[in-house]
C-alpha cells in the first residue's frame, strides 16, 4: 500500500494578477465565460491560452 500526500502551495500572487478572494475570482471567471462567444463544432481537445493576469488576457484566455 502506498501513502500519498498532497501539498497545496498557497497562491503567491492572489490579489495581484487575479482577485484575492475565491468569490470574486469565481464571479470574474463566470463573467468571462458568459461573455465569450462559443464557436460551433466539436469540443476542443487542447487549449493554448496566454498566461497573464485576467485583466490583461481574460477575454482571450
Amino acid at each position: 500500500m502506498t501513502h500519498s500526500t498532497t501539498t497545496v502551495r498557497p497562491a503567491a500572487v492572489a490579489g495581484m494578477f487575479y482577485p484575492g478572494s475565491a468569490g470574486a475570482l469565481t464571479r470574474d471567471l463566470q463573467r468571462l465565460l458568459r461573455d465569450t462567444p462559443r464557436p460551433p463544432g466539436a469540443r476542443p481537445k487542447a487549449i493554448i491560452a496566454p498566461h497573464a493576469g485576467y485583466v490583461y488576457s481574460g477575454p482571450i484566455a
